[in-house]
């Protein structure tokens, strides 16, 4: 379900359930209005009746099988769903089907990990980084979380995806401008969205968890970050005090939900590889995901624009 077409038959494809409401139409009869998704795509659907059993089976955050059609509205794909079957146990074959994932798989990306931390010439930087990352219960969450509930890196292995991303774009910076601390900056870049692994669930939910909510994952990521801290004897606290400026900061101002403003060049350096590694994956997502057939995005709420597809020249 990738590429739909308008007027497309669609028979029993899988896919997840992201939303579903109950609603009343012009005629005054009941139908369905759901958000569905497939791999990285997201489709309105409507189901043209409003039989209880569906509203009883079918719940956000379930798999299911689906035929319809494809129907052009207003320059948006829409499905009409005539058949939809819940999926009560889905295979893995079935998730990784449905689920959208890194394009990198997570072998390349824990050996990219090792081999930039292997780069990290503080010895207490580098012993913190292969405690943390040799983990396995952080291990594993880093490898198959995503950076976001939706709008960037949003999906299987998004997380370690996003963070080797500004991990390299912090070590380019560095190569640009010297007087930037390497080990610091790099080190930072590791694990500024450390705190992820707590916040947001696994797939196929991905929402965010109560302690997500409650706490960050800036705040979690501190803890995380000190709590392999204590374990290492003699570990620098002016050290200690820089990472955790680099977390705290990375979002970069207070109403983006740092904390503290970048006060630092690694911070800043940061704060500026995550921006630019998550608005151009963000607007890459919402390119991806649109349904429409035409030039544009429709118009994305987080950035306050349309966005222009890309062009093949």
């Amino acid at each position: 379900m990738q590429n739909l077409y308008p007027n497309e038959k669609i028979e029993n494809q899988p896919v997840v359930v992201r939303k579903i409401e109950k609603k009343i139409g012009q005629n005054d009869k009941g139908y369905y209005h759901l958000q569905i998704s497939s791999g990285i795509k997201n489709y309105d659907a409507k189901i043209w009746n409003d039989s209880p059993d569906i509203a009883e089976k079918i719940v956000p955050g379930c798999f299911a099988y689906i035929s319809g059609v494809a129907k052009d509205f207003k320059g948006t794909l829409q499905i009409h769903i005539n058949k939809i079957e819940k999926v009560d146990n889905p295979s893995q074959e079935l998730i990784n089907k449905v689920i959208p994932s890194c394009y990198l798989n997570s072998e390349q990306i824990e050996k990219e990990l090792f081999e930039i931390i292997d780069t990290i010439k503080n010895e207490k930087i580098k012993q913190l980084l292969n405690n943390i990352f040799t983990n396995e219960n952080i291990k594993t969450s880093f490898l198959k979380k995503a950076a976001g509930a939706e709008i960037h890196h949003a999906y299987i292995g998004g997380l370690a995806q996003h963070t080797i991303e500004v991990a390299r774009i912090v070590i380019n910076f560095t190569q640009i401008f010297p007087y930037v601390n390497y080990d610091i900056a790099v080190a930072s870049a590791l694990l500024h969205d450390i705190g992820k692994i707590i916040e947001l669930s696994d797939f196929p939910e991905n929402k965010y968890t109560t302690r997500g909510k409650l706490i960050g994952h800036i705040n979690i990521g501190i803890e995380i970050l000190n709590s392999f801290i204590t374990k290492i004897q003699d570990f620098p606290q002016a050290l200690k005090y820089e990472l955790e400026h680099c977390i705290l900061s990375h979002h970069g101002t207070l109403e983006m939900g740092s904390p503290v403003l970048p006060m630092t060049l690694e911070a800043i350096a940061v704060h500026n590889a995550d921006k630019a590694s998550a608005e151009i994956n963000a607007f890459h997502l919402a390119i991806e995901r649109d349904a429409g057939t035409d030039a544009w995005t429709d118009y994305n709420p987080t950035y306050k624009r349309a966005i222009k597809k890309s062009i093949n020249i």
